[in-house]
């Protein structure tokens, strides 16, 4: 039996942690820069890169996001965890995002949360 791992407890870790939940053969074919912009207790900037089936992470930010996700860390944190799903967050206005609303919603499948 594969152990879970266990689950990230703050958001320096659930970002660190994203290129390994990175599932390529979900996201073939996508090009796609993600900025997060994180408020709350553990505020913070970070960009995840998805393209030819690799995805990195680094904190700063960027002029070339493709979405750009504002959320209280501790909110993305319970995303993050599957304690609280993504759709039903932002559409109790939980977290606020720009850009482009398709990337937003493929994004679950990408990380394994579909």
């Amino acid at each position: 039996m594969v152990q879970e791992q266990e689950l990230p407890s703050t958001i320096r870790e659930a970002m660190e942690r994203t290129p390994e939940a990175f599932q390529p053969d979900k996201a073939a074919g996508v090009t796609a820069t993600i900025q997060y912009k994180f408020t709350g207790d553990e505020p913070g900037n970070w960009i995840c890169k998805v393209g030819d089936g690799k995805c990195t992470m680094e904190e700063g930010e960027t002029d070339d996001a493709t979405v750009t996700i504002n959320s209280a860390s501790d909110i993305w944190l319970k995303i993050t965890r599957r304690e609280l799903d993504g759709a039903t967050a932002f559409m109790s206005g939980q977290f606020t995002f720009t850009g482009d609303m398709g990337v937003l919603m493929q994004m679950g499948s990408w990380f394994g949360q579909a």
